[in-house]
């Protein structure tokens, strides 16, 4: 009797099996694809954290400013700065600088808020993704705050070239309330997002 039950449960395995095989024949390109996929996964765990990382940062900034599409106010408050600081710390000069570069762009087409003025951000945005980079032991509430300054420093000339007098409360307005934002924004979050991506 045991070997009856023995018989059908090895034909069902081999009947399994050979079922199996005829579709790893048939799709092929999928099972070499899930094969890579999981030897890439396993052996570069940390090229996709630095992936998701990077991702993560990236969205988060763009959205951060979301608010500048309804609210016509300069994007004083915003995540931006925070990221490209951690990512030039996490990953060196030239990807920190792409990254507020780029970062910087896509938030202002993403907002509607693309203006002549974008020629002071996204070198700005750069310097600091740059900068950030050569201080890795800096304490991150430090850091970020003078990456902050070093921003506006880059970004604002054009604003403070202007003889408007609304233009440079603006421009005072929006200096104090970035820099404090960001401030608070590395004491709160710093030292733990840097724990991640670094």
């Amino acid at each position: 009797m045991a070997s009856v039950y023995l018989g059908k449960a090895r034909s069902v395995l081999l009947n399994d099996i050979s079922t199996f095989l005829s579709f790893l024949r048939i799709h092929k390109a999928l099972a070499i694809g899930a094969a890579i996929g999981l030897v890439v996964a396993v052996s570069y765990r940390n090229f996709l954290k630095d992936i998701l990382v990077i991702a993560v940062l990236a969205l988060i900034g763009i959205f951060s400013t979301y608010y500048k599409r309804f609210a016509r106010v300069p994007p004083s408050i915003e995540l931006i700065t925070f990221g490209t600081v951690i990512v030039g710390l996490a990953y060196g000069p030239i990807v920190g600088a792409i990254f507020g570069a780029i970062v910087t762009i896509v938030a202002e087409v993403f907002n509607s808020g693309i203006d002549f003025f974008i020629v002071g951000y996204v070198p700005a945005r750069a310097a600091v993704g740059f900068a950030s980079s050569f201080f890795p032991a800096a304490n991150i509430v430090l850091l970020g705050t003078s990456m902050s300054v070093l921003y506006n420093l880059v970004a604002q000339p054009l604003y403070a070239f202007q003889s408007d007098a609304e233009l440079r409360f603006k421009l005072v307005a929006f200096i104090v309330t970035n820099i404090s934002f960001n401030f608070l924004a590395f004491t709160l979050l710093g030292n733990f997002v840097k724990g991640i991506a670094v």
